[in-house]
C-alpha cells in the first residue's frame, strides 16, 4: 500500500499545476494517470516522426487576456519560447478570408460585405436596445449575434461539424458569458463592409510556442520541475475504485491511501469509480472524441497557422500547419494536423478517416496533388470537447456537490467539464486553492 498526504487523480496540465500548488503546503504528493510514465500529457503532447512535429493532442497557440497567466506560461518555457503572428483563415467559397470572419468580409464580393456588415450591426442595435435579451441555446446565440448569412454559410454548419449535435440542443452560456469568445467591434466591420483590412482580436493577433519539442515541452518542462521537488508519479493505473474510510482517508484502486484526493480526470469517470449508484448521472455528461491526423507534404509551408473549414463534405473542421510554428530541416517541406470529432462511444475507423482528409486537404488547395503526401498518420483522444448540453450546468453542479461531499475537489478542462484552453485552466487552478 502506497501512502501519500495529497493524490491527484490525473497527471495532464490541470494535474501539474495542482501539485505545484500543494508543494506549498506538503511534501508528500502523488499524481495517478491512466498512462504510462513514458507517454504522460494529456492534450499536451507531441510526436517527432521523421523529423516532423506533429501536436498529437490538436494546437496549442499559446496566448492569453490575462498578462499575468501569459507571463507565468512563457516563463515555464524559458528561452525555448517564440512569438509567431497568428495567419488563421476561413476557408469560404473556394476563398481564404482571414479570420475572424467579420473582419475577414473586406476578402468578399461588395454584395454580400454590405448584407453581412448590415446584419451585424442590426444585431449590435438589437443588443443595445434590449440588454435583458438571453441566448437560450448555442443556436439563438449565433443566428442572435451575427445575423442569417454569415450564420448559415459559416458558423452554423462549422459548428455542426465540431459538435455533432443539434445546435438548438446546446447551452449557450459558454459562450455567452463575458470574455468567453470575442464580439466584433463596430469600427472593425465598418472598415471590413468598405473592403479595407481589419486586424480584429488583437490579442490574438500573435501566439506564442516552444522553439522546439512541440507543446509537450510546455508540459514536460513542469512534469521535471514538480517531480524534482518530491513529487511522485503512478502511470499506467486508470482510476477504477475509490473508497473513503471512517478516518476519513481514501483508497484508491485498492493500492494507494491519500489523506485528500484532488481530480482531474473526466467528472464520469470519477463518479463511476466512487458508486455505480451515480452511474445515471455520470452517463448523462457527452463529449466528442477527436481524431488528429498528421500530414507530411513534400512542397513549402504557406503563410497559414489555422484553416477552419466549414464545408459540410469535408471530414475535418480545421486544419493547421504545424511546419508554420517548427520548421522541417528540408523547407521544401511541411506538414499539417487535421480535427475531426467524433461523439462518444462512436467506432473509429483510422484508415477511413485517413483518407478522406487527405482528400480534403487536396480539396481545399492545401495539398496539390496526393503525390505530394510523404505520408500520414493519426490519433485518437478519447476526450476532446465536453458538449454543452442544455442540462449541462446541472449535471456538472451535481457531480461537483457529490464530490464535495467526499471531500475531493476537481478541477481542469474534465474535472470542471469546461471547454477551457491552456490559460484558463491555470486560472481555475488558481482560483481552486485560493478556496482551499
Amino acid at each position: 500500500m502506497i501512502e501519500t498526504e495529497t493524490s491527484i487523480l490525473g497527471a495532464g496540465w490541470a494535474g501539474l499545476l495542482s501539485a505545484k500548488k500543494e508543494i506549498e503546503t506538503n511534501k508528500r504528493i502523488t499524481l495517478i494517470d491512466k498512462d504510462t510514465e513514458s507517454n504522460l500529457g494529456g492534450l499536451l503532447k507531441s510526436k517527432d516522426i521523421d523529423g516532423f512535429l506533429f501536436d498529437v493532442g490538436g494546437p496549442h497557440l499559446l496566448f492569453s487576456r490575462d498578462e499575468n497567466i501569459l507571463g507565468r506560461i512563457k516563463d515555464i518555457l524559458g528561452e525555448n519560447c517564440s512569438k509567431l503572428a497568428r495567419n488563421n483563415f476561413v476557408r469560404y467559397d473556394d476563398q481564404y478570408i482571414p479570420y475572424p470572419f467579420e473582419n475577414g468580409i473586406y476578402k468578399l464580393e461588395t454584395e454580400k460585405r454590405i448584407k453581412i456588415g448590415r446584419e451585424l450591426i442590426e444585431k449590435m442595435i438589437f443588443q443595445a436596445q434590449h440588454s435583458e435579451w438571453k441566448p437560450e441555446t448555442f443556436m439563438d446565440w449565433i443566428t442572435g449575434f451575427f445575423g442569417d448569412l454569415m450564420s448559415n454559410e459559416y458558423l452554423i454548419p462549422y459548428n455542426k461539424k465540431i459538435w455533432k449535435r443539434p445546435l438548438d440542443k446546446m447551452a449557450a452560456d459558454w459562450v455567452f458569458s463575458p470574455g468567453r469568445l470575442p464580439f466584433p467591434q463596430l469600427n472593425d466591420v465598418l472598415k471590413s463592409v468598405a473592403g479595407v483590412e481589419s486586424i480584429g482580436y488583437k490579442e490574438q493577433a500573435f501566439f506564442y510556442y516552444p522553439k522546439s519539442g512541440g507543446i509537450y515541452s510546455l508540459y514536460k518542462n513542469y512534469l521535471d520541475e514538480i517531480t524534482s521537488k518530491g513529487v511522485n508519479i503512478l502511470g499506467g493505473k486508470r482510476i477504477s475504485k475509490i473508497e473513503k474510510e471512517k478516518s476519513g482517508n481514501f483508497i484508491i484502486n485498492g493500492d494507494v491511501k491519500a489523506n485528500r484526493i484532488i481530480n482531474t480526470i473526466p467528472l464520469p469517470e470519477v463518479l463511476d469509480a466512487i458508486d455505480e449508484k451515480y452511474s445515471d448521472l455520470s452517463s448523462k455528461f457527452d463529449w466528442n472524441s477527436v481524431v488528429i491526423v498528421g500530414v507530411a507534404i513534400s512542397q513549402p509551408t504557406p503563410n497559414q497557422t489555422t484553416v477552419y473549414v466549414p464545408d459540410p463534405d469535408i471530414v475535418f473542421h480545421r486544419y493547421t500547419w504545424m511546419s508554420a510554428f517548427i520548421h522541417p530541416k528540408d523547407k521544401n517541406t511541411s506538414n499539417i494536423i487535421a480535427e475531426i470529432t467524433v461523439p462518444k462511444n462512436e467506432l473509429i475507423d483510422l484508415k477511413e478517416i485517413e483518407k478522406k482528409t487527405i482528400n480534403g486537404l487536396i480539396r481545399c488547395g492545401a495539398i496539390k496533388d496526393e503525390n505530394k503526401v510523404l505520408f500520414s498518420t493519426s490519433w485518437v483522444n478519447k476526450y476532446g470537447y465536453p458538449i454543452y448540453s442544455l442540462d449541462h450546468n446541472v449535471n456538472r453542479e451535481k457531480a461537483l456537490s457529490i464530490l464535495e461531499e467526499y471531500g475531493i475537489k476537481s478541477v481542469g478542462r474534465w474535472g470542471s467539464w469546461h471547454y477551457w484552453n491552456t490559460d484558463m485552466v491555470m486560472k481555475a487552478v488558481d482560483n481552486t486553492f485560493k478556496t482551499k
